[in-house]
């Protein structure tokens, strides 16, 4: 009997990890990438940045799964600044940075006016585990708005956590040097 409890344990657990990171390769696909460029003219400064003086624009903090989801926190500055935590499962592991045009922090302010991210709820959610969460900070017209999505979210809000997809994929990240 105590045998197959866990070998059916086992099974529903290896099911979640083969469904739940399933998810996040589905975002990538709800909103078109065309919309963000990048420029070459972009390039990152050499220095280090104090972003104590930068203005918070938008950030995205990724979450575990039992699989393979993708673990980081990205946030954007209002000069295009960006920094780049790597945790688990991107390319990037560590502190990173890299620089974006006004025209793709554009894209984000278009793309959430369009799916009504500030007429969204604060949090969705329900009681269930193995499925990675996004929370979702934009500063619009002077108003920040932080939405934590984990279950029956609305779809509209994967359009605009693509963007951030995006950035990880499409930006050249410099890391980040340590203070001497």
């Amino acid at each position: 009997m105590k045998k197959t409890t866990c070998l059916t344990i086992a099974a529903v657990a290896f099911m979640c990890s083969l469904f739940s990171c399933k998810s996040h390769e589905k975002i990538s696909q709800v909103a078109p990438t065309t919309e963000i460029s990048t420029d070459a003219a972009d390039a990152v400064s050499n220095q280090k940045s104090d972003t104590a003086a930068r203005a918070f624009f938008a950030s995205i903090e990724r979450t575990a799964c039992y699989g393979t989801c993708p673990v980081y926190k990205m946030v954007i500055y209002n000069d295009g600044f960006v920094e780049l935590e790597g945790i688990r499962f991107i390319d990037q592991i560590g502190s990173f940075t890299s620089k974006i045009s006004a025209a793709q922090i554009r894209n984000f302010e278009i793309r959430a006016h369009r799916t009504g991210f500030m007429d969204m709820k604060e949090s969705y959610d329900a009681p269930i585990t193995d499925v990675p969460s996004a929370t979702t900070t934009l500063v619009l017209n002077g108003v920040s708005k932080s939405v934590y999505r984990r279950a029956d979210f609305p779809p509209a809000i994967l359009q605009l956590e693509v963007l951030f997809d995006e950035l990880l994929k499409s930006q050249k990240w410099k890391p980040e040097q340590e203070a001497e």
